[in-house]
């Protein structure tokens, strides 16, 4: 305002300066609900499962369970992992105290044991290019056919893997044929590994007397299942006593080159339905060709599921190799889901951090 009273308009009411309009901020996003880790009972188990050792992590939880190991928001996933683990094993008596003490616990029904999926012996190609042979009961003479069938899948396999948790019995004819096929193994130059040695060389250890000089293919067997657990003391203990049994000179020690289980190899992709891409049975060794199959179905799409429903297993090999893909996806900003993982594979993939690119749905228990 002017100090001249005689300039006109000196007392005019001076119009206000514009001010630039209030702009709202916008609305802050709601906070994201952090994924409690996972417990270390939960974690360890899924990581032993997922490299083979189904033994190992069935004690992990099974100590977990019993001393009362703080699981958190995990508690049932545990349970769940058990009850797969039970399942897998054949371990149906375990299997049916396990159901009773959870129903008991949570007041809810327990999952039911899966008929379907008892078989004795089987040999089947996975994804990856190797056979994959389960033993289950009493490894005695009826494993004959199956290790006919692994011979011929054996020609075509980069790799041939044996699993010995299911196992709860041996005698001296099974010994005989296992060591047969492990000999045509070797003479062909094929790769292979026992999934559990130290599982059924606690059988056959239990069966074994120094000095009655019966059952040698099965001191065989026992002596081949220490050298594969790179087992040396027990190894030369065990050499001992077949010595002085038998009167001979035992098998030497050789120490066995690092297996190359975990080397992908390629191999035809993994089954998919028509309408989708399915992950099943024991996904071992996958490379990335593997999954190309998927980033194609999903150029013109923005969401996707991922079937994994019959997903038995995935390694370590193979969840890298989806991880990657599924990353590339994900920042092209597609949406994916991977529905009806058992409880122990969605834990494995989820310390893998499959969860920041996926929505990982797991069975409920």
């Amino acid at each position: 305002m002017s100090l001249d009273f005689t300039v006109p308009g000196a007392f005019d009411t001076q119009p206000a300066e514009p001010v630039a309009p209030e702009i709202p901020e916008p609305p802050a996003e709601p906070p994201r609900r952090q994924r409690a880790p996972l417990p270390p009972a939960l974690a360890e188990a899924a990581e032993m499962y997922a490299a083979g050792q189904e033994l190992d992590a069935m004690r992990r939880l099974e100590s977990a369970l019993k001393s009362g190991e703080d699981l958190g928001e995990a508690a049932l996933r545990a349970w769940g992992g058990l009850f797969d683990l039970l399942q897998v094993l054949g371990r149906r008596p375990a299997f049916d105290a396990l159901a009773l003490t959870f129903a008991r616990r949570f007041e809810k029904s327990p999952p039911a044991w899966n008929g379907s999926l008892e078989t004795e012996n089987t040999a089947a190609e996975t994804t990856g290019g190797r056979a994959h042979v389960s033993l289950s009961g009493a490894l005695n003479a009826r494993i004959g056919e199956v290790l006919k069938q692994t011979m011929k899948l054996a020609a075509t396999s980069t790799l041939v893997r044996m699993d010995l948790a299911k196992l709860v019995d041996a005698d001296n004819d099974g010994a005989t044929l296992l060591l047969r096929g492990i000999a045509a193994l070797k003479r062909a130059n094929k790769e292979f590994v026992f999934g559990s040695p130290e599982h059924l060389a606690q059988i056959l250890a239990a069966k074994l007397v120094p000095g009655e000089r019966r059952n040698e293919s099965m001191w065989l067997l026992l002596l081949e299942l220490y050298q594969q657990a790179f087992r040396q003391d027990e190894f030369e203990e065990a050499a001992v006593n077949y010595a002085i049994t038998f009167e001979v000179s035992p098998p030497s020690w050789v120490a066995l080159p690092t297996r190359a289980e975990e080397a992908p190899q390629p191999a035809p992709a993994p089954p998919r339905k028509a309408e989708g891409f399915a992950l099943s049975g024991q996904l071992l060794g996958a490379t990335a060709a593997d999954f190309a199959p998927l980033e194609a179905q999903l150029a013109g799409r923005d969401e996707y599921d991922i079937d994994a429903r019959k997903l038995v297993r995935i390694d370590a090999a193979s969840a890298g190799h989806l991880l990657e893909v599924l990353t590339r996806l994900h920042a092209k900003g597609k949406t994916l889901r991977i529905s009806g993982l058992s409880t122990l594979v969605a834990a494995y993939l989820e310390t893998l951090g499959f969860a920041d690119v996926a929505e990982l749905r797991a069975r409920v228990i």
